[in-house]
């Protein structure tokens, strides 16, 4: 998101429809990579030790992004008594 270094230059209707969009792409991926996570294992129990076993670890630096751009919004929002 490249509104995320201005957050502070944003409107507040700006500000809730970035934190209506970050929510909903965190709350995605979070359910998404569960369910990778699961496969995953299930896959490795089943069949042994493949690609598929790691394919989570390429996955957790788009995670930890969405964590860290979703709390800046959330901090802002509060920082503006919004929440």
């Amino acid at each position: 998101m490249k509104k995320s270094e201005n957050l502070s230059q944003m409107s507040n209707e700006e500000l809730e429809k970035s934190y209506k969009v970050a929510k909903g792409a965190y709350i995605g991926f979070v359910v998404i990579f569960a369910l990778l996570v699961l496969v995953a294992l299930y896959i490795t129990v089943k069949k042994g030790f493949g690609v598929f076993t790691m394919l989570p670890l390429a996955f957790i630096p788009i995670l930890i992004g969405n964590i860290f751009n979703y709390g800046k919004i959330k901090e802002e929002m509060k920082n503006r008594n919004l929440i």
